[in-house]
């Protein structure tokens, strides 16, 4: 806000000049009036972000304020200059603040901006709509590594996705500021090679906000974690999607498929699950199949989901979730529909997207096979717990059974060609 002070010629050209006292006093006015019209503005949203960022980095924005309504993915918006450009971003709402992430993955070097539109908010007893803009720089150092999603809200156990962006191998140490959290210490990730991490909340964790924090080479990030409950006294979840999130990058105007598994991780079989699409996805995704009837315990049930991209690029992001009773289970799906997309070298129509390792299963190596249930992975074919792999060929007790049995048809066959024999010898004789 500019404030204009217009100034005019005295008549009297006798009037005695201002003190030096009065230009102080006037200047303190001056500056008073003007605090109070322009701090209510600054002060109306709190922000907390860095203001400049890596190619390939995790960006992350708080912002707190009075806000009449609630701020969602609709109505935020990234600019490079004055252009609105595609992002894969999220917005995670923490009691009273808001959390903004975004993965910054092939953006260039250069001034952009985070725009939030169409939200009202009380600027002092002012209700307001103004847009917020955030600016921020991407400069053209290369983040070491990603981490999606950048901030977790949650009452349950989780998972997110970490990448390498550097042509190397890298070593990730993981640390977090509470014992509440259960987790592994240390990651290692081949050139960009992307790894779920897995976290176990114990089951004493309290409701509130944890830090754990990824750093590598002297790059860090810190990812805020809140459990959403005031006790945890839950077992497992009953079931659940594996992998949680599906980034898909497809051409615009093709059909695409992914395959994934929902898994019953309870001690009793689930019954009558079926599937909702947000309608973000609706005119995209198609699931099938569109209910399951029966889940047994420690079971696995493979889904497809079908995908339909339309003429226009976007990205899209929502969500796929499996009702059963009071049960449900979320899978995040982001759809990067690009025109002239070309798929990488190998990929097929149908590609699986998950692992072995999050199904809980065993790749058996050649020599093995299964003792049970097996279903395709990612990584290979995966040998479902509680089965397991044991060696091709049977037990000992087996191959001493069959071992004797040859010993025994050896022993007839002497014995009968010694018969055969002993006759034939005997008509000769006479």
């Amino acid at each position: 806000m500019n404030i204009i002070a217009k100034r005019g010629k005295p008549n009297n050209s006798n009037l005695k000049k201002p003190t030096h006292k009065f230009k102080l006093l006037k200047s303190f006015l001056l500056l008073a009036i003007f605090s109070l019209m322009i701090l209510p503005q600054i002060s109306a949203v709190e922000v907390i972000m860095d203001s400049s960022f890596s190619s390939g980095e995790t960006f992350l924005a708080k912002i707190s304020g009075n806000f009449i309504d609630q701020v969602t993915r609709e109505n935020v918006f990234f600019y490079r200059g004055h252009v609105k450009i595609p992002a894969i971003y999220g917005v995670v709402k923490i009691e009273d603040e808001f959390y903004i992430y975004s993965i910054l993955t092939g953006k260039t070097e250069g001034d952009y901006s985070l725009s939030i539109e169409g939200v009202r908010y009380m600027r002092a007893t002012e209700v307001v709509d103004d847009d917020i803009i955030l600016n921020f720089t991407i400069s053209n150092e290369t983040a070491v590594f990603s981490v999606n999603p950048g901030v977790v809200s949650t009452n349950d156990d989780f998972s997110l996705e970490l990448q390498n962006l550097q042509d190397r191998k890298i070593n990730i140490e993981i640390r977090e500021d509470s014992p509440w959290i259960i987790s592994q210490d240390f990651l290692e990730l081949k050139s960009g090679e992307k790894k779920n991490l897995f976290f176990k909340f114990a089951e004493d964790s309290e409701k509130g906000i944890v830090n754990v924090e990824f750093s590598s080479d002297g790059f860090y990030y810190i990812l805020p974690v809140y459990l959403d409950t005031n006790k945890t006294s839950r077992g497992k979840t009953d079931f659940e999607f594996q992998p949680s999130v599906v980034e898909v990058s497809m051409a615009t105007g093709s059909d695409s498929k992914r395959i994934l598994y929902i898994t019953n991780t309870g001690d009793e079989a689930i019954e009558n699950i079926f599937f909702d699409v947000s309608p973000l996805l609706e005119p995209y995704v198609l699931v099938s199949p569109e209910n399951i009837d029966e889940l047994g315990p420690n079971s696995t049930e493979k889904i497809e989901i079908q995908i339909t991209s339309g003429e226009e690029e976007a990205i899209l992001e929502g969500k796929i979730t499996a009702y059963a009773g009071n049960l449900s289970a979320s899978l995040t799906l982001v759809l990067d529909l690009v025109k002239d997309f070309i798929p990488p070298e190998g990929e097929e129509d149908a590609v699986i997207v998950t692992t072995c390792e999050e199904l809980g299963g065993t790749i058996c190596v050649e020599s093995q096979e299964c003792t049970g249930e097996s279903a395709y992975a990612k990584d290979g074919v995966c040998c479902l717990a509680p089965a397991e792999c044991s060696e091709k060929g049977g037990s000992s007790t087996g191959k001493w059974i069959g071992g004797g049995l040859l010993v025994l048809a050896f022993v007839f066959l002497y014995w009968f060609y010694k018969r055969r024999y002993k006759r034939v010898e005997k008509r000769k004789a006479f």
